[in-house]
């Protein structure tokens, strides 16, 4: 049921958010990266709700941790942002020392998340 309504959410607001922010990935649900690696998890888990792949031009979406539409949204916009940046210059800005919180890739994408309720559609919280 929850992965249903996550896959219900997406399709209705994945087009409009590709479209604008020129982005062409495709997304793929999965319940935890470990599932979408065939791994076993890794002492406490992992605490990504979603990324983006540039070899595969693909938004995985992580469902286990999705608690309701803005996380949704939010994901995806990011991850959008992400599809239509540069991969070499993601990673040279991680080789000069910078973390997450620092990398201006990173900051760019909060950034645009915060027009996460111009897609809203209003769907309760997931049980």
């Amino acid at each position: 049921m929850k992965t249903k309504e996550i896959e219900n959410i997406i399709a209705k607001i994945h087009p409009n958010i590709s479209k604008d922010y020129k982005s062409d990935a495709k997304v793929l649900l999965f319940s935890n990266v470990f599932a979408r690696l065939d791994a076993f998890p890794a002492m406490g888990g992992d605490g990504t709700i979603a990324e983006y792949h540039w070899d595969e031009n693909k938004i995985f979406i992580y469902t286990d941790l999705i608690n309701n539409e803005e996380d949704i949204i939010r994901s995806l916009i990011h991850e959008c942002v992400h599809s239509k940046q540069s991969y070499d210059l993601y990673m040279a800005y991680y080789e000069c020392d910078l973390d997450y919180h620092t990398h201006p890739y990173e900051i760019e994408a909060e950034y645009e998340e915060e027009n996460w309720e111009k897609y809203k559609l209003n769907t309760n919280k997931f049980g």
